[in-house]
């Protein structure tokens, strides 16, 4: 199982220059990952439109990405590395980014536990 969260924005996303230490992602095509100890986090650039929930909040919304976190156990580190992808990628793009109850934050709003 996988902690899934998402990321929306008005702009297309620059993956990986808005994700955090850039130099150390894998990357093909429309997919990047970053390899923990024992986890690795999925950062997927998103087909769909964004969910109601997402336009309520943000309007202008248009561009998506998923972010993945394997496995639900992964610890302490590799839960503080998602945060700083879903916040830098929120920020970056000046979007929002929705946890995993659907509740709609800006990058410096909302809890990560």
């Amino acid at each position: 199982m996988s902690m899934d969260l998402s990321v929306w924005s008005r702009t297309e996303f620059k993956i990986p220059e808005q994700l955090p230490e850039p130099d150390t992602w894998s990357c093909f095509e429309k997919e990047c990952s970053y390899e923990g100890n024992g986890w690795q986090i999925i950062v997927l650039m998103a087909d769909d439109e964004p969910s109601s929930e997402v336009l309520a909040r943000f309007p202008k919304a248009q561009k998506g990405v998923y972010v993945s976190l394997e496995p639900l156990g992964a610890g302490r580190e590799g839960y503080r590395m998602l945060e700083n992808v879903v916040r830098s990628l929120s920020r970056m793009s000046e979007g929002v980014w929705v946890d995993a109850f659907g509740s709609v934050f800006q990058w410096n709003e909302g809890v990560f536990q």
